[in-house]
């Protein structure tokens, strides 16, 4: 089931960086780029020198603003204008050095922009270049900078795919848990806080099935912890597969978890957790050995806080537990069935 595994994370891990990626090139751009723009002023050229601190003014202006805490008013991809006029000045004036300034940029792009936009400003430059380069110098050296920059815009996207591979498996490792490969306690937690949220905002239901194999220190006693460990997989698995996609499981600890069924109410999710309980029930988890779990059902009320939504469930599940396992119980009030089990457990204990 989708919905029970890990989530899709983001494309883009280099977003919540690009403020200080914006600052430290600011401060670059000031320390490196100011004396050529200097230079070029003294040595007659000021449309050199014009381009280069136009380059300048907008990198510094991003920083300062990513200083203030604010977002960077000048988009990067203008710096596409005053770098590629400035090639073309430095490529007539200075010959191929002027061609060398394409790949920092390069870098620029790539960690300063979007991926996307960054590819297209990355194939927009070296196009515009090349060709400024084959115009003012040759065939030759227009041949062996495109060949080279390509490469740069190549290597600088396997760079950018691996860390987006390594920002990946290190969201999996905080949100999932390894054995089971369902989501975590911490996850779960900033999840149903957002259904809390969801709740107060538009109203909308939520409920939670907390799920906890019976007599599972027996188990592990009698079998061993292997056992132990394929019987949690083979729970998480059933649960996954019964679950609706947008239903969301995760491990608490131990052999609980929780089933958090967004826009159920608690009749509907005591239907799902009943189901469950059956198919743990008839499943050949362990041979010989019937594996069974009690779920208590909560609905999320309104103005409800996250430890009362725990609780409540906490204590249906404690109820299950205490009617003689292998049931449902829902966090609200005891049907009188119910009612009744709690009854002769208390009677017969």
């Amino acid at each position: 089931m989708e919905g029970a595994g890990p989530v899709e994370t983001g494309e883009d891990p280099l977003a919540p960086y690009r403020g200080r990626i914006m600052y430290g090139l600011g401060i670059a751009a000031v320390v490196c780029l100011v004396p050529f723009s200097i230079n070029a002023f003294v040595q007659g050229n000021p449309a050199l020198g014009g381009g280069i601190l136009l380059a300048v003014i907008i990198l510094g202006v991003d920083a300062f603003a990513v200083y203030l805490k604010k977002a960077p008013p000048i988009p990067l991809i203008l710096m596409l204008f005053p770098i590629t006029a400035g090639s073309e000045i430095s490529l007539k004036v200075q010959g191929f050095f002027g061609a060398l300034w394409c790949y920092p940029t390069i870098l620029l792009f790539t960690f300063a922009l979007s991926r996307r936009m960054a590819n297209a400003s990355s194939i927009l430059l070296l196009l515009i270049v090349s060709a400024l380069v084959y115009h003012y110098i040759g065939l030759a050296y227009t041949i062996r900078f495109f060949v080279t920059l390509t490469l740069t815009i190549v290597l600088a996207n396997i760079i950018l795919s691996i860390i987006v591979d390594l920002h990946r498996r290190l969201l999996d490792q905080a949100m999932v848990d390894p054995l089971t490969g369902v989501f975590n306690r911490r996850h779960m937690e900033r999840t149903l806080r957002d259904a809390i949220e969801r709740k107060r905002r538009s109203s909308a239901s939520a409920s939670l099935l907390l799920i906890d194999v019976d007599h599972f220190k027996r188990i592990n006693d009698r079998f061993g912890h292997a056992t132990g460990d394929s019987v949690l997989k083979g729970i998480a698995s059933l649960v996954s597969k019964r679950a609706r996609k947008l239903d969301l499981l995760f491990r608490i600890g131990g052999e609980e978890f929780i089933l958090l069924l967004p826009d159920a109410q608690e009749e509907a999710a005591a239907v799902v957790a009943e189901q469950l309980r059956a198919s743990v029930a008839e499943s050949p988890l362990v041979e010989g050995q019937q594996i069974t779990v009690s779920i208590g059902v909560s609905e999320l009320q309104g103005g409800e806080s996250l430890d009362s939504w725990m609780k409540h469930a906490d204590d249906a599940l404690y109820s299950a537990k205490k009617a003689g396992r292998n049931r449902v119980v829902c966090g609200g009030p005891l049907r009188p069935e119910q009612d009744a089990s709690l009854l002769k457990a208390e009677s017969g204990a």
